[in-house]
């Protein structure tokens, strides 16, 4: 939109983020979560209880080996592409919106040659039998997958989708002009508060020779 940003503007704006955040660096977000499952089915679907999560389209019988779930990790990395720029994570936790993430990308590989379909909530009551309530987790990784496959409408806020860039501009005319009335407003009080210069010896000498 032709909206230059000057260095100096951009540090202000890190160091107001900066303090917002009490200089808290440490980021979990889903892109984490999305490999960690990932590599935790890696080993789990090998197991006597995990091969029989897994079915082939062609009913092959063999267990996960390379890159059997790489189609589903990358198109499940995509999918949090999306996620992160809309209000999901603002609503979920990283943990919730990675592993909802790689159930969409696994309804997603249906019907492909040689990539492997996994009945991730049965990996889910398999891996914690003990003392995790399976039917709310269900239903609550159902909800967010249902939004998900919402973001490519651009709904929840999503910004990589239908942005209305009339309506954009207009926000950032706004902005723009908040900018240049700080901007103007900064340069008033610098004025205000600059000392005055006390007429010296050699200043009042010119003042009473030009009289």
């Amino acid at each position: 939109m032709n909206s230059p940003v000057t260095v100096s503007e951009i540090l202000a704006a890190e160091i107001k983020l900066l303090s917002g955040v009490n200089f808290e660096l440490l980021c979990f977000h889903p892109y984490k979560a999305v490999l960690a499952i990932t590599e935790d089915l890696r080993t789990y679907l090998k197991s006597e209880k995990g091969r029989s999560l897994v079915t082939f389209l062609d009913g092959t019988d063999r267990p996960i080996i390379g890159q059997d779930l790489k189609p589903m990790h990358d198109d499940a990395q995509s999918i949090v592409n999306d996620v992160i720029v809309s209000d999901i994570p603002l609503l979920y936790t990283p943990g919730q919106i990675g592993l909802a993430a790689l159930i969409v990308a696994n309804e997603n590989q249906k019907g492909k040659d040689n990539v492997p379909q996994i009945d991730l909530m049965g990996y889910l009551s398999h891996r914690f039998e003990q003392g995790a309530d399976i039917p709310r987790m269900s239903s609550l990784l159902q909800e967010i997958g249902t939004k998900l496959q919402e973001l490519k409408e651009g709904q929840h806020g999503c910004a990589n989708y239908k942005v209305d860039m009339q309506k954009l501009k207009a926000i950032h005319k706004k902005l723009k002009k908040c900018r240049i009335w700080g901007v103007k407003e900064k340069k008033k009080k610098k004025r205000k508060n600059a000392p005055e210069h006390d007429d010296g010896p050699e200043t009042k000498r010119v003042k009473s020779s030009q009289q």
